[in-house]
């Protein structure tokens, strides 16, 4: 597991580096309050620079007690100690980097607190993984004396499978107070949450390891979205560190419901990222032009087109989608669409809807 070329945000209050291993399965985040932070000046923005070599370099010689400063600035980002300095600069991000850092916010904001272990339950657990590639899969749940794990279901119990990708916590978990575990039932993602108190470092898990965030799809339906509620609040987003939704409901005369679709709006487009321990959304801007987020997801342009070519027949329960000569039927019963086409057999729900559900969606939304 890698890390490397951080996002990094200064808000209000909270200092964020975030970024991805190198497979994109898995995302990591440190949070650093301002309780942990002595700051001369501070600003307000997002950018993204090079980890290189002589900077880990300067970071692996320093020590608990020693006195770091830190310069984040538009384009550089700088950290000085009695040891050395380094400045690094800005670099592109990578595309499947833009597409995961937009999709992992809407796992993390669908997560609900699983159990919490003590540090040195922790460590246990953590020494237990394994040190190799595992692409075996178990099921972790929490106890009074620590974990237990199972390779079959057990109420309560978050699935784990690539378990090795949690080993990155291990160096850190001696000083933690706790480390709080997160799930999503929906998307079967996890969160791995180590307490500092002033600082913590939140592990995000995608189910497959091999398909990594960027392919997740989850936010395709976010971004189909007609942006009418989610521009009403663009103009109230201030780099608060946690946004009050009954606040903006308000400022943008909408509907606490209106607002909570236009997050996952916003979300997919690289406005806002999720604080598990808050249990808040957050405004950071990702330094990339969003408008192309779009034209990276061949399925949403595909359904677009297919609006556009008026390939849509609107029933009572669903409709019929016409694509290249074959006519699909899409289902809109419960909360899960379905979908006769190929795509949908094969993957179901677990990457995001197929072109046809997209198209069905964005056609409703526009007759609404």
């Amino acid at each position: 597991m890698r890390e490397a070329d951080p996002v990094v945000t200064v808000g209000r209050d909270t200092l964020r580096f975030e970024g991805f291993s190198g497979c994109c399965s898995a995302y990591i985040r440190l949070d650093i309050d301002d309780d942990a932070l002595e700051v001369e000046h501070r600003g307000k923005g997002t950018t993204n620079v090079d980890f290189g070599p002589e900077l880990r370099a300067l970071l692996t010689r320093t020590s608990p007690d020693s006195r770091m400063e830190i310069t984040i600035g538009s384009d550089t980002v700088g950290l000085s100690h009695e040891l050395g300095t380094v400045t690094e600069r800005k670099v592109p991000l990578p595309v499947r980097w833009i597409k995961g850092l937009a999709e992992v916010q809407g796992h993390l904001s669908c997560m609900e607190k699983a159990f919490s272990l003590s540090t040195v339950q922790a460590q246990r657990f953590l020494r237990g993984l394994p040190r190799s590639k595992s692409d075996h899969r178990i099921w972790v749940k929490g106890n009074s004396t620590g974990v237990r794990t199972t390779t079959r279901p057990v109420p309560g119990g978050v699935p784990l499978r690539g378990g090795h990708r949690l080993r990155v916590l291990e160096s850190l978990v001696s000083k933690a107070s706790a480390l709080h575990v997160y799930f999503s039932e929906v998307l079967e993602s996890s969160a791995w949450v180590l307490d500092f108190g002033t600082q913590r470092v939140c592990l995000v898990l995608n189910v497959e390891p091999w398909r990594g965030f960027p392919g997740d799809g989850r936010l395709l339906s976010d971004l189909a979205h007609i942006e009418v509620e989610s521009a009403a609040l663009r103009a109230q987003l201030n780099w608060q560190d946690e946004l009050d939704l009954q606040s903006l409901a308000r400022g943008g005369n909408l509907s606490l419901d209106q607002v909570k679709t236009a997050m996952s709006h916003l979300a997919a487009s690289g406005l806002v990222g999720f604080d598990l321990s808050r249990s808040a959304w957050f405004h950071r801007v990702l330094p990339f032009d969003m408008d192309r987020v779009a034209a990276m997801n061949p399925r949403l342009l595909a359904a677009q087109q297919l609006v556009e070519d008026k390939a849509i027949k609107i029933l009572p329960n669903g409709a019929d989608v016409t694509s290249e000569a074959v006519t699909h039927r899409v289902r809109l019963e419960g909360d899960s669409p379905s979908c006769t086409c190929p795509w949908y057999s094969r993957n179901k729900s677990a990457r995001g809807p197929c072109k046809h559900i997209l198209a069905v969606e964005i056609a409703l939304e526009q007759s609404a």
